[in-house]
């Protein structure tokens, strides 16, 4: 799998043209390219030098070994990044200008090239890429418009619990998918390990913080799920909230329904922080149980309520072990 080195990042962002002008302007320079079509469009099928995806598009031919890839899901750049492909494109992080900052320096080098809600197309056109990895739950209009340019894959919407089934359509695409398994199951060993150790006994609850209020997150999220492998237990509201990643916001009177042995708490934003900070004085917070025994661990809220990839787990599974005493 060769590495690829990102283009240099632009000084300002592209306005972004509709996705219906785009999406046409790119296929008619594409069909200019390739002559007369001589009739309707045949199934792709894929080449020696390609592979097949599934996707939730149907099966994508993508090129054996990408040498220009854009990622378009936080997930997805956590994934390329972790087998050694830098993409040459990402979007920003939810609710910023860059990209994800546990990602570190090599993340901060990729060009932005849209945002969590609207990719800029005109920006992709001139990544030149020759694969997309795009976010589940991408409507039809945008992945017209995204496999014009190139092979966009798309992974189903993962089942409640399945994180990791995105994380393998992503790999799949890249030519790695033994690779992040390995890593994944290096994950999940560690978590295992901490359950041998008897460390996280008892019940769990992973509470984001943000200038609304707090909010529950769902058992079924990536960290539910190594802290579950970890022999933690999460509370009954935070299993109880089906294809909901969250709860409703809490108000302070209502923490009770978060009093777990264990509380990882995720400050989102810096008013998360502001907001965490006040709360942790009030009477309600410290008559919680974990606030008594000391039970309490500050997280990173991006990692722990917004990313699901491969270097997040393993940012997860570091904070347990160290609440945990391992």
């Amino acid at each position: 799998m060769s590495t690829t080195t990102p283009a240099q990042r632009r000084r300002g962002p592209l306005a972004a043209p509709s996705l219906v002008t785009l999406a046409a302007a790119v296929t008619l320079a594409l069909s200019g390219c390739g002559g007369d079509s001589g009739g309707a469009a045949a199934e792709p099928s894929a080449s020696a030098s390609e592979t097949t995806v599934s996707t939730a598009f149907g099966d994508v031919p993508v090129p054996a070994e990408p040498q220009s890839v854009v990622a378009l899901a936080e997930s997805a750049l956590d994934v390329a990044l972790a087998v050694g492909v830098t993409p040459v494109g990402t979007t920003a992080t939810r609710g910023g200008t860059e990209p994800p900052a546990y990602l570190g320096e090599e993340a901060a080098a990729v060009p932005v090239v849209g945002t969590v809600r609207e990719a800029n197309l005109e920006a992709i056109v001139e990544a030149a890429p020759d694969l997309i990895l795009a976010a589940s739950g991408l409507d039809q209009a945008q992945y017209d418009a995204l496999s014009a340019i190139a092979p966009t894959v798309v992974p189903e919407a993962a089942a409640a619990g399945d994180w990791q089934a995105p994380l393998h359509t992503y790999a799949q695409a890249l030519g790695s998918d033994d690779e992040l398994t390995e890593r994944l199951d290096a994950v999940t060993e560690r978590a295992e390990a901490v359950a041998a150790d008897g460390g996280l006994d008892g019940t769990v609850a992973v509470v984001r913080w943000m200038e609304t209020g707090p909010v529950l997150m769902s058992s079924a999220l990536m960290p539910g799920t190594l802290l579950a492998a970890a022999g933690a237990s999460s509370v009954p509201a935070a299993a109880g909230l089906g294809d909901a990643p969250h709860s409703d916001p809490l108000s302070l009177e209502n923490l009770g329904e978060v009093d777990a042995d264990h509380l990882f708490l995720a400050a989102f934003g810096e008013s998360g922080d502001t907001a965490l900070a006040a709360a942790q004085g009030d009477p309600a917070f410290a008559r919680l149980k974990a606030a008594q025994s000391g039970a309490t661990t500050e997280v990173d809220g991006g990692v722990w309520t917004s990313s699901s990839g491969p270097i997040a787990a393993e940012q997860v599974v570091e904070d347990i072990e160290a609440a945990a005493g391992a």
